[in-house]
């Protein structure tokens, strides 16, 4: 489940808060109603806007999102890439208009592997990185739903 917080309130709480360096990647954040707490960051992605911090001994992960973020988030656009996908999804529902390789081709990162018409645009669906079509799932003119798997990649 994602909580999601406001970020302008994000912004006006932070910038009541004193944030003391205890060692490395040690620090401590005091308010001015002299509460205080401990954390240490693990990780920091800024590509992706995460952080990774230890609290009292749990592990949290935070994800910072403008409005912006969140758009795309609902339309399902990812703006950065977050691991190595071993499939091709579809970003949104729509109508496969060409597939563009054949099982067994390599492909290089940016390369068309699909094409895919939704909202009466056609969206160009690219390799993230230099692979090999595996499996194609799908062919010319069927429809497809948000999130299904069109291509596995090897």
């Amino acid at each position: 489940m994602l909580n999601t917080v406001n970020t302008v309130d994000l912004e006006s709480a932070l910038s009541t808060l004193e944030l003391i360096k205890l060692g490395e990647d040690v620090y401590e954040i005091a308010s001015p109603n002299n509460k205080s707490i401990v954390l240490e960051v693990l990780s920091v992605d800024l590509a992706l806007k995460t952080i990774t911090i230890r609290h009292q001994h749990s592990v949290h992960d935070l994800a910072f999102k403008d409005n912006l973020d969140l758009v795309l988030d609902k339309m399902g656009i990812k703006r950065s890439v977050d691991t190595v996908s071993t499939d091709i999804k579809a970003p949104m529902p729509g109508k496969v208009i060409e597939v563009i390789v054949a099982e067994g081709d390599t492909v290089a990162k940016g390369d068309g592997i699909l094409i895919l018409e939704a909202m009466k645009m056609e969206n160009v669906l690219k390799a993230a990185h230099d692979c090999t079509i595996k499996k194609i799932l799908v062919s010319t003119g069927v429809s497809v739903e948000k999130a299904q798997i069109l291509i596995e990649l090897s």
